[in-house]
């Protein structure tokens, strides 16, 4: 059935429990019939030979049907109804058979014709039948719920890969837009260099974007590339007016992290501190290794430091919000997105467990 979790049958397993049970039945017969038998002075062996011959009976059939039935994708009720049209047939079959060797290989004459034995019979041969088919049902729900556990799991990470996906292709359309026009203006300019580089530079922020389009860690060095390609680009468009600060830790770039995680801090510095500037405008990039926690800064001296709530609070439903819900998804809520104002500069930072992010790699 499409709609049920699809598993795999271990063939191996199944033999090694069908055997146990049927050894563990015939060893609490034998020694019941060991203890029983002798004690009305008769011969044991007939017994044993006829519970051995009808277990290798159950023993087969059981193990064909079971191997069978156990592949099969459908539901406990169903699994027990297809069993119970095999079981019952065996189960009527034996009965008899069981009687007969009995009556002819170890009753007496007098007790041979015992309507009650014969009832008897009908019980002791169910027994062990029925036993099997409650554990082949107890096994094949635990296979069952085991694949519907793991197709949950599936269905989960594939939820949630498809949900980071949305969170990091959500380029802010601005940049383009502004990209394009600073392009056309060094055209228009006839600044034809300048117009290669900012090519050059998109063409490099694009390609990191596409290329890793998974959220498997990259070295830090790449991630870093990616934000200088697009500083860059805002520089071709504020000229001068934009300054950029890097203090990079060599033993943090070590490291491998997400894709375009401070990126978003970049574009919201840009938007709501560096475009507000009339004046000179600076930005820090800040890349540490304390402990046993990756530490990314970012820090502009924007208008943004002398208001009370600040870009964050502005963009907090944009590429921010964003941003926080990937750190979630990634690290399980161990990594954090804070931010932080000093009376000339305000700071997003990013703190990643170290642990979390070798585990990841």
């Amino acid at each position: 059935m499409s709609s049920m979790a699809v598993f795999e049958v271990n063939k191996e397993r199944f033999w090694y429990w069908h055997l146990v049970f049927w050894l563990s039945y015939l060893l609490i017969k034998f020694i019941h019939l060991a203890v029983l038998v002798p004690l009305d002075n008769r011969d044991v062996f007939p017994y044993l030979m006829i519970y051995t011959l009808i277990s290798l009976v159950n023993f087969v059939v059981t193990g064909y049907l079971g191997q069978k039935e156990l592949a099969l994708n459908i539901s406990i009720k169903q699994q027990a109804l297809r069993l119970a049209w095999w079981l019952i047939p065996l189960w009527l079959v034996l009965t008899p058979v069981r009687q007969h060797l009995m009556m002819n290989y170890a009753l007496m004459p007098s007790e041979t014709d015992s309507l009650l034995r014969y009832a008897l019979a009908f019980n002791l041969v169910l027994l062990p039948i029925a036993g099997w088919f409650a554990l082949f049902l107890v096994y094949k729900a635990n296979l069952l719920n085991r694949a519907e556990f793991r197709q949950q799991q599936e269905l989960a990470r594939q939820a949630r890969m498809a949900r980071l996906k949305v969170l990091r292709y959500q380029l802010n359309p601005h940049f383009m837009f502004n990209t394009l026009n600073a392009l056309n203006s060094l055209i228009v300019q006839h600044k034809g260099l300048d117009a290669e580089n900012l090519i050059l530079q998109l063409s490099t922020f694009l390609r990191h974007s596409l290329k890793n389009h998974t959220e498997h860690l990259i070295p830090l060095k790449e991630e870093l590339d990616a934000l200088a390609s697009y500083l860059a680009i805002q520089q071709v468009r504020f000229g001068d007016r934009l300054k950029i600060n890097w203090q990079l830790d060599e033993e943090a770039m070590q490291q491998k992290v997400p894709p375009l995680l401070l990126q978003p801090l970049a574009e919201n510095a840009i938007k709501y501190a560096v475009s507000e500037l009339k004046g000179h405008a600076c930005i820090d990039v800040e890349v540490s290794q304390q402990s046993s926690i990756l530490v990314l800064k970012l820090s502009d001296n924007g208008p943004g430091t002398q208001l009370a709530a600040g870009w964050p609070q502005q963009a907090s439903f944009g590429s921010l919000h964003n941003l926080a819900e990937r750190l979630t998804l990634l690290f399980h809520g161990k990594a954090s997105l804070s931010f932080s104002q000093q009376q000339d500069k305000f700071t997003g930072q990013i703190s990643l467990p170290l642990e979390l992010l070798h585990a990841a790699d």
